[in-house]
């Protein structure tokens, strides 16, 4: 099974770059064009998305309510990338990586593979 990471660390703005990037690169990847029901969608991603931008707006001032209600939505935006690393994990194969990689998600972990012994002769 891969391991599948995403850069969700960083102040407010890198943040939301960051998520555009993901959501780009996530727009683009095959194997999640058309995720099972349960799984989080593109459409909501984007809502997640645009919802913490709007947030990020309204705290530029430091107002207090402001800044609680964009660190929910960068909290609830960050769940919903662990759901969608959770199902890519699930569905990822070896030949996904190079895709993948061009989504921007870090691989950390790759499959063991066989090791080949030759025989003495």
């Amino acid at each position: 099974m891969l391991q599948l990471s995403l850069d969700l660390s960083g102040k407010p703005a890198v943040f939301l770059s960051n998520s555009l990037r993901y959501y780009n690169g996530l727009s683009s990847l095959a194997i999640y064009r058309n995720p099972p029901e349960q799984a989080v969608s593109l459409v909501r991603l984007k809502e997640g998305v645009d919802l913490y931008e709007l947030k990020m707006e309204g705290a530029v001032n430091y107002d207090r309510l402001q800044i609680k209600l964009r660190d929910d939505a960068r909290k609830q935006l960050t769940d919903l990338f662990k759901k969608i690393l959770a199902y890519l994990q699930m569905v990822a194969t070896e030949e996904d990586i190079p895709a993948l990689m061009q989504a921007g998600i870090e691989v950390k972990g790759r499959a063991p593979r066989k090791k080949t012994v030759v025989a003495p002769a």
